[in-house]
């Protein structure tokens, strides 16, 4: 039998395998939460559930990396995911080129989502901050209305859509709990250090603290904010080329080595299955990596 062949068929049921553990861990999560609102949770129940876990763990930061970025995806479903494309990725190189490039394909695989995790590391907080100087001339549409600042934020968090909403809507109920308005208004300010958020945060606890023009202030807040995303908008616009040639000349060695492999056999097996070969793609791999980081650093736009 071709070991390829065996190894990409146990790759398949390898995925099968551990997407069918996926839903049966989800459907008994899903039961487990039913059950936990109209009952306590019984000693066999939790024994369950731990059995149920025991095989593919979610990590606990995934669930906070995968909301930072804003990525559409339940954090049990990304690591499901994760998983796949990794075994997926091993069994290919391993069909194409032996255990050199598997173990090529197993890091590619493994490392790829943390890349795309890291690329989009804080788009939730940029989105929210997008929709900042919305939210701010609602807080201060509510104040012309006759409203109290604390009313005006929570009319503010019903309008609002997303975490910026929430956000709002967790400093109006602080403040309806008894915490006093500027302290929940400065622990929002600390769970989103962004620097509009930061300047949003401090118009409106000078107006509760001080009072006077409030809804003045805090449309001059929101139109400062709207001058800085239009700002931030054009310079993102002038460097796209820049940044369209970064991704082009990164790519282009990985994708021109992947077609002359694939269209000529003496030069994956000079690449693959020789020690000068894997050296000389070692570096270049190496070499591509450090080039496309640094283009990187150089096109990055300061926030």
């Amino acid at each position: 039998m071709n070991p390829a062949a065996a190894l990409v068929g146990l790759a398949v049921v390898a995925c099968g395998a551990v997407a069918h553990r996926a839903r049966r861990v989800a459907d008994g999560s899903r039961v487990h939460r039913r059950l936990t609102k109209t009952s306590a949770r019984s000693p066999r129940t939790g024994a369950g559930r731990r059995r149920e876990r025991t095989f593919v763990r979610t990590p606990a930061w995934l669930a906070s990396a995968v909301a930072d970025a804003e990525i559409p995806i339940d954090a049990d479903r990304a690591w499901i995911g994760w998983i796949a494309l990794t075994i997926i990725s091993a069994a290919a190189g391993g069909a194409l080129g032996g255990v050199a490039l598997a173990a090529g394909g197993l890091a590619l695989g493994a490392a790829a989502p943390l890349f795309i995790l890291r690329a989009r590391r804080g788009a939730a907080a940029a989105t929210a901050e997008a929709a900042l100087p919305g939210a701010l001339e609602a807080v201060a549409r509510g104040l012309r209305s006759g409203s109290s600042l604390r009313q005006a934020i929570a009319e503010a968090a019903s309008v609002t859509p997303g975490a910026l909403g929430a956000e709002l809507r967790l400093v109006a109920a602080a403040s309806e709990r008894g915490t006093p308005l500027v302290s929940a208004l400065e622990a929002w300010g600390a769970r989103c250090p962004r620097p509009g958020v930061r300047l949003g945060v401090a118009a409106l606890c000078l107006g509760a603290e001080v009072g006077g023009a409030q809804a003045r202030a805090v449309d001059g807040v929101a139109a400062t904010l709207r001058e800085r995303l239009a700002v931030a908008g054009e310079v993102r616009a002038l460097t796209s080329q820049t940044r369209a040639s970064m991704l082009v000349i990164a790519a282009a060695p990985i994708a021109f080595c992947a077609f002359a492999s694939a269209t000529d056999p003496r030069t994956s097996t000079f690449l693959f299955r020789s020690p000068v070969g894997l050296a000389c793609l070692g570096a270049g791999i190496a070499l591509d990596v450090a080039g496309g980081l640094w283009m990187q650093r150089l096109c990055r736009i300061a926030a």
